[in-house]
C-alpha cells in the first residue's frame, strides 16, 4: 500500500467525511460488548451535525481528521475539561476506518491530540475503550494512555 498518512484540523467542509466516518464508527461500536452502557451514558448525544458543529465551534474542543493519501478516513473528538487544580483533555471518541488501521492514521491522530492538549494547558489525557477492543487498548498502550478506571457491571435476576 503506497501513500502517506496524516491528521489536522477539521474544517466545515469537512462535514460530509465525518457525518460518514460518525455513523460508521457507531455502527462498529453497536457490536462491542457493552455498547448498551456506553450509549447511555457516555457516548456523545445529538445527530452527527450538531455533534460536528459543537466541536467545531468550541474553543475547549476540537475534531482531528486522520487522511490516507489526502483522503479523510478517520477522526478524533476531544475535550479540555477542569480535573482537580488542573486541565485535562479527554478523547471523547476516536475512530479510524478499519481498511487503514495498520498504516499509521490512528498514530498521527494520537500525536496531534497530544500536541493540542499540551498547547492548551491540558496536564494529562483520558481516553476510553470498549472490554474486548484489544486493537483500541494496544493502540493507548502504545502512547503509554493506560487505565485508571474499570467500571463494573451484574445482571441482575
Amino acid at each position: 500500500m503506497s501513500g502517506f498518512e496524516s491528521a489536522r484540523f477539521a474544517v466545515k467542509e469537512d462535514y460530509g467525511d465525518f457525518e460518514k466516518l460518525f455513523l460508521a464508527s457507531r455502527n462498529e461500536a453497536s457490536t462491542y460488548k457493552a455498547a448498551d452502557i456506553w450509549l447511555a451514558l457516555e457516548a456523545l448525544e445529538g445527530p452527527p451535525s450538531q455533534i460536528f458543529r459543537d466541536y467545531l465551534e468550541s474553543k475547549d474542543k476540537t475534531i482531528l481528521i486522520g487522511e490516507f493519501d489526502e483522503v479523510p478516513v478517520g477522526f478524533m473528538l476531544i475535550h479540555l475539561f477542569p480535573l482537580d487544580s488542573d486541565l485535562a483533555a479527554r478523547v471523547d471518541e476516536v475512530f479510524v476506518h478499519v481498511d487503514v488501521r495498520e498504516v499509521g492514521v490512528g498514530e498521527h491522530l494520537m500525536n496531534a491530540s497530544i500536541d493540542w492538549a499540551n498547547a492548551n494547558g491540558a496536564s494529562q489525557l483520558l481516553g476510553r475503550t470498549f472490554p474486548g477492543d484489544r486493537h483500541m487498548k494496544n493502540f493507548y498502550e502504545r502512547f503509554k494512555v493506560t487505565a485508571r478506571l474499570i467500571e463494573v457491571s451484574k445482571k441482575l435476576d
